[in-house]
């Protein structure tokens, strides 16, 4: 069986934003839609700074999960352990030898040393920028994901979800 490309998410200002100009950061349209539908297209993965389980009263990746009716999104996704600590940042982790080969980035704007590491790898085109700011931010990502792994609307069909849930037209309706 083929393994499914490798899919890595960050939470703040990726999934969590500021969707309007000056308010506090919130989750963007449809994001649980989305996330579901990416779990069952690719391999996915949390790749941000936020911790997995509770621990000393911190938010955590599966309380905000199941706080957001979600839960099913802690069994469909893994979660990266990454060295905070390693001179590349998460470009170390998604670079690793240990990791898959075959994978894809959804992250804010990288800072230099993460970008020039992926850069130097050759695997710049692996990222894919997701503006901090606005509504549609994520789900311009995900449209670029799917231009990238030629992910159809057949695809999207073939697993029992609904293309227009991928069309911003359709959603700001």
């Amino acid at each position: 069986m083929q393994r499914k490309t490798t899919l890595y998410i960050d939470i703040d200002d990726t999934i969590l934003a500021e969707v309007l100009p000056g308010s506090g950061r919130e989750l963007r349209p449809c994001v649980i839609t989305h996330l579901t539908v990416l779990a069952q297209l690719y391999d996915c993965c949390w790749l941000t700074s936020w911790p997995y389980s509770p621990a000393d009263d911190q938010m955590c990746v599966q309380t905000l999960m199941r706080a957001l009716y979600a839960h099913r999104i802690n069994q469909t996704f893994r979660y990266a352990n990454w060295d905070h600590e390693h001179p590349d940042g998460k470009a170390g982790f998604v670079l690793d030898a240990d990791q898959p080969e075959d994978w894809y980035w959804l992250e804010d704007p990288l800072p230099i040393g993460e970008r020039s590491a992926l850069a130097s790898a050759g695997k710049l085109d692996r990222y894919i920028p997701v503006d901090p700011h606005g509504p549609w931010a994520f789900l311009d990502a995900i449209d670029e994901l799917f231009l990238r792994t030629g992910i159809s609307r057949a695809d999207i069909d073939r697993i029992g979800a609904r293309p227009e849930w991928f069309d911003r037209n359709e959603l700001s309706r």
